[in-house]
């Protein structure tokens, strides 16, 4: 760990899982939900209008992002840019968040904390006339979606990070390091890391589901399956399903993926295509197989879901992530943030709040201190199994994605 940790973590001790699942139900769900959203509009040739089309990369660009003028030495503050209900609260005062206090406090650094971000695609219009003029956004942190990262690279719009702050980046664990769309992790850290896999209700359900290939096919899921209008969620375990690889797959593969889903849908197998209502209508009994963000139905804890840890074939592994944005005017502070985040004991605070995997070395230790409960859950701490078997999904052109999720919407009719 670099540096003391500022909070007792004994105080977290004994937390019970209901408290941060009144809070944050559905979390990742919202998050994807509004994702898949916004890529209904792109593909429908919104990019125009977000300065997409035609875009061009700014003078002096270097693959590496656009540095400005750091003033961190001078401006002790950091501003950052978060989803609602992403981070660890006050049991007393919901307007404290004691893991960023907690850095105030130990650096004297000011983090301005906004809940700004509602959707991938509408946060990129926000910022991008400011990023292809070169100037400043106004936020030295901001979170984003695995697929927006490699948006943000295309156009040379997020910063190399300077590692000689972010000592902590060396704890990384090497399934987290491994990814498709920042390979090393030289230009994000991880906020949020979990899998997608597929749950199901044992009153409606006879017998188990092992793998992805059946709740596409089986006869007796027929008209009771739930799938997630997000083009990679589902293609990405339709690839699984037919022993193709998510991180590495041609456009053949990809059509054959769809094809799969087409053939699925066609023959009444789907019952739905759900963004962030998958859960509700999963625990109303509409659907008795469903996809699922395994920080979701971690939270649950009902007695008939049954959560598929690790299905035959393997599951997608995804994550949401720190980025700082071109001509960022805090940028050594923000690194300063995140090295303080991948600290095992905050890292696990954190963890034990938005209910997801540990991504750094030690956390896994911390949190089984803090909420054994937690802990104990392979939702929240995977097998070694679970680990080796999950994949990414490959990291797409922006050619590619709207082609893509032109054409999964195509078949879905969302």
């Amino acid at each position: 760990m670099s540096g003391p940790s500022a909070f007792d973590l004994a105080q977290y001790t004994n937390r019970t899982r209901a408290r941060s699942t009144a809070a944050l139900m559905s979390r990742r769900s919202l998050l994807r939900g509004a994702a898949a959203g916004g890529l209904a509009v792109t593909a429908a040739g919104a990019l125009s209008a977000c300065g997409v089309a035609g875009h061009v990369v700014p003078a002096g660009a270097k693959a590496v992002g656009q540095a400005g003028k750091d003033h961190s030495a001078t401006e002790k503050q950091v501003v950052f840019a978060n989803w609602p209900a992403y981070i660890d609260v006050d049991d007393k005062n919901p307007n404290k968040r004691p893991t960023l206090d907690a850095f105030e406090k130990q650096t004297g650094i000011r983090v301005e904390y906004l809940e700004v971000i509602n959707d991938n695609n509408d946060w990129y219009t926000k910022v991008d006339p400011s990023l292809v003029k070169g100037i400043d956004t106004g936020y030295d942190l901001m979170v984003v979606s695995d697929y927006m990262v490699a948006k943000y690279r295309s156009y040379d719009y997020i910063q190399e990070l300077d590692l000689s702050n972010i000592p902590n980046h060396s704890r990384l664990l090497p399934e987290v390091l491994r990814s498709t769309t920042d390979p090393g992790r030289r230009f994000t850290v991880p906020w949020a890391y979990g899998y997608t896999t597929i749950a199901y209700n044992n009153k409606l359900v006879k017998h188990p589901v092992t793998s992805l290939a059946e709740i596409f096919t089986r006869s007796d899921l027929h008209g009771k399956v739930s799938l997630f209008s997000e083009m990679e969620d589902t293609v990405a375990l339709a690839l699984l399903a037919q022993g193709l690889d998510p991180e590495k797959f041609t456009d053949a593969q990809f059509n054959k993926a769809l094809e799969y889903v087409r053939r699925a849908k066609e023959a009444g197998q789907i019952r739905s295509f759900t963004g962030n209502d998958y859960l509700s209508d999963f625990q109303q009994g509409n659907t008795a197989v469903t996809m699922a963000y395994s920080g979701d139905v971690a939270q649950l804890g009902k007695p008939n879901l049954v959560t598929v840890y690790l299905p035959k074939e393997g599951m997608l592994s995804w994550s949401d992530n720190c980025v700082i944005p071109d001509f960022a005017r805090h940028k050594t502070n923000a690194e300063k943030l995140l090295n303080y985040y991948l600290q095992p004991d905050v890292a696990a605070t954190l963890d034990d709040w938005i209910d997801y995997i540990p991504s750094v070395q030690g956390a896994v230790q911390a949190l089984q201190k803090l909420d054994p409960e937690t802990a104990s859950s392979p939702l929240i701490v995977p097998t070694k199994q679970m680990q080796a078997r999950a994949r990414g999904f490959m990291a797409l052109s922006i050619a590619q994605l709207n082609d893509y999720t032109g054409r999964f919407q195509q078949v879905t009719g969302q």
